[in-house]
C-alpha cells in the first residue's frame, strides 16, 4: 500500500514500544534518598506524608481518586532510552508522551489500540507525505513540560538526535524506520519539526507512538550533561522532567515506591487524581492485596492466579489477544538437532493444547509461527502448522536416523509457566524415544548459557513493540543475530525479511510473510509453544484499561468509580 497523505488533528486524539528486557524484582527498608534536582527538574524523591506516609498526589484532596498500582517488576531506573526493568518502562511511559498515538476501540472492556495513528496532545498535526521520506511535527503550543517549560520542536528533535548519537539503545532500531543520521532531522521553527527518513516503512507509524521519541527538556538536559555524560543519562536516570501525563513526586528505591502527580502542563486527559506505584514482589501477595481493596490494580499475575481472581466478584481480570511468544528453541549447531528431521519430530511432539489448558490455563492463544496466529500476516489457514502427533514424530526421528538419544532442556528458575510446559514437553518427548533432562537454571546462569549459544533446548518469550510479523523476524531468525539463539540461517528467509520491512503494500507483505512462515515450519528453528494473552487484574471499580502498541501499562486512561 502506498503511503497516504496523513493530516491530523488534536480533535481526533484518543488517549492511548521492542521490549527487550525481562526484568528482576526489588524492595527494601522504608528509607528516603533524596537526589539534588537541577535547574527546572522535580527532584527524584519528594517528602513524605506525616508518620512516613508517601505524600498525596496533588498535595491533599484529589478531585479524582489516586490510583494504587503494582507492577510485574521494580523499577530501577528513569532514563528513557536504556533497557531498564518492565515497571520502570510503565512508568517512563507516564513520563514521557510519544509524539503519535493510536486510535482504540473498546473489545471486552479493555481500550484495545487499532493500526491507525494520530497525534498525540503534545502534537496540533503530524503528517506523512505520500512516499512517506517525510514527515512533519507541528507541536501544540499547550504543551509544557512539567516545570512550565514550552515542549518545542527543538525538544523533540534533541530527543532524536539523542537517541541516534547518545549512548543507548535506540540508535540500533532507527534504520528500520529510515533515519541513520541527525541530518535527516530539521527543526523549522518552535512549532514545527520535519524528519526524512531515506525509506519508506510501514513502521514509522509505529515507532512514533514509542515512549523512547517522548520529548525530553534540552534546556535541563544540556545544564546537566558534563564531558563524560553529554547526553545526561546519569542525570536522568533518577529524575525526570516530564513531558508526559504525570509529574515525578516520588522515587522511592528503598521503599520500592513511587509517587506520580498529574502534570499541569499535559494538554491531554488524565482520568484519575494521581497513582502510587507499590513495588509488591510476591505474586501471591499482589493478587490478595487485590482482593482486599488495599491495591487497585496488579499487573503480571500468572496464569493460576488470575484463573482464581476470575470467581471473585471484587476483582475484574481483563484480557486481550497479544502476541507476545513463548517458543522452544533449537540451538541447529548441536547435534543431533543440527538434523532438520530431528527438529521437526520435536515439533511434532509437543502437547500444545496440553501447554494452553494446564500451564496457561486458557490466557495463551496458539502460536502456530515465529509469527504468530495473534498477528496480521500469520499464514496458518494456508499452510500446515505442526499440531501434536507423535506417530509422525516417530516416523521423522526413525527416518533422521539418529536413534534414541538424551539432551538438556533448559528452564529458567523464575518462570513457573516453563518449568511446567518442560514437564509435559518431557513426557511427550519420551514417548517417542527422546530423553529431555530438565535443567532449571538461575535466570543469570540461564541468559548467559544461552547468550553463549550453550543450551541445546531452551525457552525463550519475547514481544516486540508495534506487532511487525518483519521486525519480530528480524531478532529472532535472521542470520547472526544476537537474539537468534538459535543460531539458525536461511538467506533465502533473510531477503525475505529484508524486503517485507521496507514493504508497505498489504499483499505484498502477507505473500512474503506466508512464504517465510512455509519457510520456518520447513526448518524448525523453533517449537512455537503459545502466545500469551495481554492481562490485567483490578478492583471491580478500576476502568480504562488500555492496551496499546507496546502493552506497557497505561495509567493515564485508568479510572476508579463512576
Amino acid at each position: 500500500m502506498g503511503r497516504s497523505k496523513i493530516i491530523r488533528v488534536r480533535g481526533f486524539v484518543t488517549l492511548v514500544v521492542l521490549a527487550l528486557v525481562l526484568a528482576a524484582c526489588g524492595g527494601g527498608a522504608e528509607q528516603t534518598t533524596t537526589t539534588e534536582a537541577g535547574p527546572g527538574t522535580t527532584a527524584a524523591t519528594q517528602p513524605t506524608g506525616g508518620e512516613g506516609e508517601p505524600a498525596e498526589p496533588g498535595g491533599g484532596e484529589p478531585e479524582r481518586p489516586v490510583i494504587v498500582v503494582s507492577l510485574s517488576t521494580d523499577v530501577d531506573i528513569l532514563e528513557p532510552h536504556t533497557f531498564r526493568t518492565t515497571g520502570a518502562y510503565a512508568v517512563t511511559r507516564a513520563l514521557y508522551q510519544p509524539p503519535a498515538d493510536q486510535v482504540f476501540v473498546e473489545e471486552g472492556g479493555v481500550r484495545v489500540g487499532t493500526s491507525e495513528v494520530v497525534p498525540s496532545p503534545i502534537l496540533e498535526s503530524y503528517t506523512v507525505s505520500d512516499d512517506g521520506l517525510e514527515a512533519t511535527f507541528v507541536m501544540n503550543p499547550e504543551a509544557t513540560f512539567d516545570n512550565g517549560d514550552p515542549i518545542t520542536a527543538g525538544d523533540l528533535a534533541y530527543t532524536f538526535r539523542r537517541t541516534i548519537e547518545g549512548p543507548g539503545y535506540i540508535g540500533l532500531l532507527l534504520p528500520f524506520i529510515g533515519i541513520e543520521s541527525s541530518d535527516q532531522i530539521e527543526v523549522v521553527d518552535d512549532r514545527t519539526l520535519i524528519i526524512r527518513p531515506n525509506v519508506a516503512s510501514s513502521l514509522f507509524d509505529r515507532f512514533m507512538t514509542f515512549q523512547v521519541f517522548g520529548p525530553i527538556n534540552q534546556a535541563v538536559a544540556e545544564a546537566n550533561a558534563t564531558p563524560d555524560d553529554p547526553w545526561a543519562f546519569e542525570y536522568f536516570t533518577n529524575n525526570a522532567v516530564s513531558s508526559g501525563p504525570y509529574s515525578l513526586v516520588e522515587f522511592d528505591r528503598d521503599r520500592g515506591q513511587i509517587v506520580l502527580d498529574p502534570n499541569p502542563g499535559y494538554p491531554g486527559e488524565v482520568a484519575n487524581g494521581g497513582i502510587i506505584v507499590r513495588n509488591i514482589p510476591d505474586a501471591e501477595q499482589r493478587a490478595l492485596l487485590l482482593q482486599r481493596g488495599e491495591i487497585d490494580v496488579a499487573v503480571g499475575l500468572p496464569p493460576r492466579l488470575l484463573a482464581e481472581l476470575q470467581n471473585d466478584p471484587n476483582v475484574n481480570v481483563y484480557t486481550a489477544p497479544s502476541t507476545r511468544s513463548v517458543f522452544l528453541g533449537m540451538n541447529v549447531d548441536i547435534a543431533p538437532l543440527d538434523n532438520k528431521l530431528v527438529r521437526q519430530a520435536i515439533s511434532y511432539a509437543i502437547p500444545y493444547d496440553a501447554l494452553l489448558n494446564q500451564v496457561m490455563f486458557g490466557f495463551a492463544s496458539p502460536a502456530g509461527t515465529l509469527i504468530p496466529s495473534t498477528m496480521e500476516t500469520y499464514a496458518g489457514d494456508a499452510i500446515d502448522v505442526y499440531e501434536t502427533n507423535l506417530d509422525e514424530a516417530r516416523r521423522l526421528l526413525e527416518e533422521s536416523g539418529v536413534g534414541e538419544f538424551s539432551i538438556e532442556l533448559a528452564v529458567p528458575q523464575s518462570s513457573n509457566e516453563q518449568q511446567q510446559a518442560a514437564v509435559l514437553i518431557q513426557d511427550n518427548l519420551r514417548q517417542i524415544g527422546i530423553d529431555a533432562q530438565i535443567n532449571v537454571l538461575p535466570d543469570a546462569d540461564y541468559q548467559g548459557r544461552r547468550n553463549n549459544r550453550e543450551l541445546p533446548l531452551f525457552f525463550h518469550e519475547w514481544y516486540s513493540w508495534g506487532d511487525d510479523p518483519f521486525y519480530q523476524m528480524t531478532f529472532l531468525l535472521k542470520c547472526g543475530q544476537f537474539t537468534n539463539f538459535a543460531n539458525y540461517c536461511n538467506e533465502e528467509l533473510d531477503q525475505i525479511i529484508a524486503e517485507g520491512t521496507f514493504t508497505t503494500d498489504p499483499a505484498k507483505r502477507q505473500e512474503l510473510s506466508t512464504r517465510a512462515q512455509q519457510i520456518m515450519l520447513e526448518d524448525a528453528p523453533h517449537a512455537w509453544l503459545w502466545a500469551a494473552d495481554w492481562t490485567v487484574a483490578t478492583g471491580k471499580d478500576i476502568s480504562g484499561v488500555t492496551k496499546d502498541f507496546t502493552e506497557v501499562p497505561r495509567f493515564e486512561t485508568l479510572r476508579k468509580g463512576g
